[in-house]
């Protein structure tokens, strides 16, 4: 008898194990995770506001990074609230999705003096993929204009 409640166990064990994998299951090439990925956070204090975040992969997926700044940014793209030289951070050519937040649009450069030389992209809210239009910017950033 006990033997058959063993075995019975074992089974509830791995169907419970197989259902838990199920709800986790493969999403694209990637597999879904219970919990989101922390991002490492740049200039993270006490009244600031996230305003943009870089992903490794496509779809806002990967090892990410978001920078913060103190109040939303304005809703003109006339105007530079922030540079960042990506080098720094170890993501200069890294990205390959990107989010915004606060009111906060970016451009990116393929050169780190930006923004006074390089190519550059139009102004960006958010990208589940930087491969965009003629120009393709995943990997490529290696400076960041926000406004």
């Amino acid at each position: 008898m006990r033997t058959k409640v063993r075995a019975a166990a074992r089974v509830l064990g791995v169907a419970a194990v197989a259902a838990g994998a199920l709800a986790v299951g493969p999403v694209g090439n990637q597999v879904a995770s219970a919990a989101p990925l922390a991002c490492t956070a740049v200039g993270n204090a006490d009244g600031t506001v996230s305003a943009f975040t870089l992903y490794d992969n496509t779809g806002y997926s990967g090892s990410c990074i978001t920078f913060y700044r103190y109040g939303n940014c304005t809703a003109s793209t006339t105007d530079t609230e922030g540079l960042y030289n990506l080098n720094g951070w170890g993501w200069d050519n890294r990205a390959s999705s990107v989010h915004t937040a606060h009111s906060c649009d970016i451009r990116l450069y393929d050169a780190r003096d930006c923004p006074s030389s390089g190519t550059r992209s139009t102004w960006i809210d958010q990208s589940a993929d930087l491969r965009l239009g003629s120009i393709n910017w995943q990997n490529r950033a290696s400076c960041v204009v926000i406004s």
